[in-house]
Order: C-alpha cells, then structure tokens, then sequence
C-alpha cells in the first residue's frame, strides 16, 4: 500500500514537473478505486503551482475531506460520476474551498459532511452539475458562487448563503431539505433564473437581503413556499411560480418588500398565496399574481403598465 502510494506521488510530481514548461498547468488523474486521492493532489498542487491553473480528473468512489486554500484556477471534474463521501462523521466539510478564486467543482455526487460543499473566506466558487446529498452547499465570508444544474437533496437545509456572499443560480433543483431549501442571510445578493425549490420544510427563508427571481418553481413545501423576514426584498421576474405550498405562497414580515414584475401565486393552502404579516410589508403589482391576499396597495399601483 506504501508503495502504490509513493509511485503515485511520484507520478504527480512528474506531471507536475513537465506541467511547468507550458504555462504552468498541470492535468491529473485520481482513480480512488485504487486508493488514490483528491486531498493528495490536491496538496501537492497547493505547494508546486497553486495560483493554476489545475485540473483534477477524478474515477471511482472517494471517501475523503477536501480543503482548497488558497489556490486559483482549480478544477475538479469527473467524467465517469465519481463520487466524494464525508469521512469526518459530519464535522468537516466534504468540499472546503477557502481564500481561492475560479475553483469549479463539476459532475459529482458529494454525500454527508458538516457540509457538502463550503465556500468561504473571500473565494469564488463555481458548482455545475453535481448531486449534493445531505451535506448542502455554505457560502460565506463575502464568497461569490455560481450554481448550474445541481440537484441540492435530502439535507436539514439545502444551503446557506450569508455574511454579505452572492449565489447566482441556473437551473438547480433544491428538494427534499427537512428544513429550508435555502437560506438567505443578512446582507447577501441572490439571483436565481430558472430554478426550483421543491418539497422543502420552507421553499426559501430569506434575512435583511436582496433576491431576483427569474422564473422557477416553489412548490410543494411543508410551510411557506417564500418567507422574507428583517427588511427584505424580492422581485419575481419571467413568470416565476408559486403554487402548493403547505403554507402562504408568499409571507413578507417586518418592513419586507415584494415586486411582482411576472409571476404566478397561486392554489397555496394556508388560505393567502401573499400574505402580508405586520408590520410595514410592502407589495408592487400584486394583483397580477392571480392569488389570494390581504396586501393592500393602491389600485393605480397594481394597474401601472410596465415602464418599457
């Protein structure tokens, strides 16, 4: 085992090596079926070219924790659906992307961990096309990240995005998260085009944040399908949907603010598909939500065409 291990070193550095004459990237390969891994090439790229950029392919089932610090133009990428299982027993992130900038994680199915994967410290993150079970997706620190076609299942919540970080969403599918599909916290910036949040404890709780919502689907939860609290704001563009929620479709609290720009709320069964709690809750155009509410806004308002 010592052996296979040091040949694959070895081997690693080799790469590494002659990766150095053209333009300082290297290419590797991990097979963990054969007992290779990720954190190891991970490492040595950390210390021989961390500034990238640096593909890492991986083959087979890993079992193993992740920390990227303070590396650029990182990606790892599987083309076979590999996977990456938490080995901490829950107390450390499986993917831990701290102080690093244009890291992609693509293709894999990430199971368990104190987190799927964790974006933090400043870094900018880019998530495409992989299964996250149980673990979630954090951002924090003031990261930027860019979720495409993720499916982000079955944890307590889906992810948490926080202390003034950016998520950009494309086409992922928050289900299944016992608690909310994602939280959104105080001072964060959340777009989402196309994306859906389904059969959740909450859709989406946000905090004292900014959200645009292009389209997407809300549906299915056990309460609120939308729960803006602490002077927050949402718009909803592109024939958004809210529909099916156990709770309100729409609950705005405390100085909240909700644009209806295009969207359908809808067949929600709390009895308002926006609902306006105290105190200071305001809505725009929400008469075209075709739902049930008790907001009040002036006619004039509701009616006002488009500004072109």
């Amino acid at each position: 085992m010592r052996q296979r291990a040091t040949v694959f070193a070895f081997f690693l550095l080799v790469a590494i090596g002659a990766a150095s004459q053209y333009a300082q990237a290297a290419n590797l390969t991990v097979n963990c079926d054969r007992k290779e891994t990720i954190h190891k090439a991970v490492k040595l790229l950390a210390t021989t070219n961390p500034q990238g950029p640096n593909t890492i392919s991986v083959v087979g089932s890993c079992r193993e924790n992740i920390l990227v610090r303070s590396m650029d133009r990182l990606t790892l990428i599987t083309k076979k659906g590999a996977s990456i299982t938490d080995r901490s027993n829950g107390s450390l992130a499986v993917v831990d992307i701290e102080d690093s900038h244009s890291v992609t994680v693509q293709g894999f199915t990430i199971i368990g961990g104190g987190g799927g994967v964790n974006c933090g410290s400043a870094s900018v993150c880019y998530l495409t096309g992989n299964t996250i079970e149980a673990g979630g997706v954090g951002v924090r620190g003031g990261s930027r990240s860019f979720l495409e076609s993720n499916v982000i299942q079955n944890g307590g919540r889906g992810a948490t995005v926080e202390d003034g970080s950016q998520m950009f969403s494309s086409d992922d599918v928050f289900q299944s998260n016992a608690a909310q599909g994602i939280v959104i916290g105080d001072g964060v910036y959340f777009v989402a085009s196309n994306s859906s949040f389904l059969n959740n404890g909450v859709g989406i709780l946000a905090a004292a944040s900014n959200l645009l919502l292009h389209g997407g689907t809300i549906s299915g939860s056990i309460g609120n399908g939308m729960t803006m609290l602490a002077g927050s704001t949402v718009v909803f563009r592109d024939s958004a949907t809210v529909t099916g929620n156990g709770g309100d479709g729409v609950h705005l609290e405390d100085a909240s603010f909700a644009g209806f720009q295009s969207a359908t709320v809808t067949g929600n069964l709390s009895g308002l598909d926006v609902n306006c709690a105290p105190q200071f809750t305001i809505t725009h155009f929400v008469a075209r939500t075709g739902g049930i509410t008790n907001c009040v806004e002036p006619v004039s308002n509701s009616q006002l065409k488009d500004v072109e």
